[in-house]
């Protein structure tokens, strides 16, 4: 029979392990995140110089493959950018909701979307970090402005509700007839209910060129 202090020993051992390995975690994602946004960032960089005629197609892939990124260059077309002021969130939104492209951007929902038309879908996760994608989305008020940029022009719309809903309330994301809207959803913390924030149009701006976008809050 193993002496008490040496059972003791042992079972300290493992909890340490155990919390070394829970620390770990966390870090990896961290890292992976920081790795797809910068190879993101790099092939938009690229797309931007509109003076090179290479920055596109294989360029874009080899950017991607550089930083062993998960993304296709595929993702990078149609990608717009959202903006809430109200809770200093700016992020990349892809076209595509995949699991990969939710670990680093916002997504639209629904395919072939045209902003200002219908209603306009947009998925992100809540994140572990209170900065990053819609872990904040909850404090949005009603007459919040919620700024979708493309690649010529900003629509802006302003919130009208914002409530948690079942995991099976979908009709959230129909058109409704006469309605020009925006919906934002997100789940609640503990996964079990969404939360569907929605505006409704109020203006199109021409966008300057040359604006700066992050994948975090600004």
């Amino acid at each position: 029979m193993r002496p008490k202090g040496t059972k003791l020993l042992a079972a300290g051992i493992g909890f340490m392990l155990i919390g070394v390995l829970l620390l770990s975690v966390p870090i990896y994602e961290e890292l992976k995140y920081q790795r797809e946004l910068k190879a993101l960032e790099d092939a938009l960089t690229l797309i931007s110089m509109e003076a090179d005629p290479s920055a596109s197609g294989e360029v874009m892939e080899d950017a991607l493959a550089s930083q062993h990124t998960s993304l296709a260059a595929g993702s990078l077309d149609g990608i717009m950018e959202l903006e809430i002021p109200a809770i200093e969130l700016k992020q990349y939104v892809l076209p595509e909701t995949t699991e990969e492209n939710l670990k680093i951007a916002l997504t639209q929902l629904k395919e072939d979307q045209t902003p200002g038309q219908g209603n306009f879908t947009i998925a992100g996760h809540r994140g572990y970090r209170n900065d990053r994608h819609f872990s904040n989305l909850p404090e949005v008020q009603n007459g919040d402005d919620l700024l979708l940029h493309t690649g010529d022009a900003t629509y802006v719309y302003q919130v009208t509700s914002a409530k948690v809903i079942p995991p099976n309330q979908v009709e959230v994301l129909d058109d409704l007839e006469g309605k020009t809207e925006i919906t934002l959803i997100t789940c609640t913390r503990d996964g079990k209910k969404r939360i569907a924030v929605k505006g409704e149009l109020v203006d199109t701006r021409p966008r300057p060129p040359s604006r700066s976008v992050s994948l975090t809050s600004s």
